[in-house]
């Protein structure tokens, strides 16, 4: 059986992520429109866009370098989504990236993406760690300044105060500067605390065992056989190079084979060859 590697550039978990952010994303436009909430809270909101705008930029712009043909991945695989969703006033269109992802899961199936994700733990956690922080520091500072802003005696009150409280709070440092005064915001406190310590742990954890790793030997066990679900475009022009590739050097064995017996045969001519009788 004929074996191909796969495209290591984007895998499965880093499409699993950026779904997830763009999920995230268009979640917190339709949250800024909801009313009755506070101002603070909502800013909360707009500067968590603005990181995440800054991953979309980042995305955008590794798709296109890394792309096998960029005028195809802009104009067929809806690149110019991408590039429009990176503006803030067309969040709406981080629903492609949505709808990418589905692809990849319709095309591969779940059981494959699952065993994916298996082979390759370490990668997968590491996107899940980081939007794990990225939603308990928007939700924590979200809900801690609608339960602190009624308070008088709040020390938590803008957006900056929120983030700094949340971020400082998972980090485990406690500078003791900002904190919840009400029953509502130390519940809150709580959640964050609870969650965000765990998680904050396990992402330094995880960054610390790659520092200290030794490099990693490729794993025979991820090659995958040619029979894959069909595939299009450039992935199956990649495929087809990849093949002709084996073939062409399956062709140099044969001739060196063929090579080799011709050798032996004429040696067995000329009577310069002696068998080993005791084989």
């Amino acid at each position: 059986m004929i074996y191909i590697r796969r495209r290591k550039e984007l895998d499965f978990g880093y499409e699993i992520f950026i779904a997830a952010v763009s999920i995230l994303s268009v979640l917190n436009m339709v949250l800024s429109y909801i009313p009755g909430v506070d101002l603070d809270a909502i800013n909360v909101v707009f500067i968590i866009n603005a990181v995440l705008t800054l991953l979309f930029i980042y995305d955008f712009c590794f798709r296109l370098a890394t792309a096998p043909s960029r005028p195809s991945y802009f104009f067929r695989n809806y690149g110019w989504a991408d590039l429009l969703a990176v503006i803030p006033m067309f969040r709406i269109f981080r629903l492609f990236r949505i709808y990418k992802a589905y692809r990849v899961v319709h095309k591969y199936g779940i059981g494959y993406i699952v065993t994916y994700l298996s082979r390759n733990r370490a990668q997968s956690a590491l996107y899940i760690l980081v939007l794990m922080v990225i939603l308990i520091i928007e939700s924590g500072a979200f809900l801690v300044l609608q339960a602190e802003h009624a308070s008088p005696s709040a020390n938590i009150i803008t957006a900056g105060d929120a983030i700094w409280w949340a971020y400082v709070s998972i980090t485990t440092v406690g500078y003791g500067d900002r904190f919840p005064v009400t029953a509502a915001g130390r519940m809150v406190g709580i959640l964050v605390l609870t969650t965000g310590v765990a998680v904050f742990a396990t992402f330094a954890g995880l960054i610390s065992s790659k520092l200290l790793a030794p490099p990693e030997k490729e794993d025979e066990s991820q090659v995958k056989p040619l029979e894959q679900p069909p595939v299009e475009g450039d992935q199956a022009a990649r495929y087809l190079m990849e093949l002709k590739q084996l073939i062409s050097e399956r062709e140099k064995i044969e001739t060196e084979i063929t090579s080799r017996v011709e050798k032996l045969e004429q040696l067995l001519e000329k009577g310069q060859y002696q068998a080993d009788e005791g084989d």
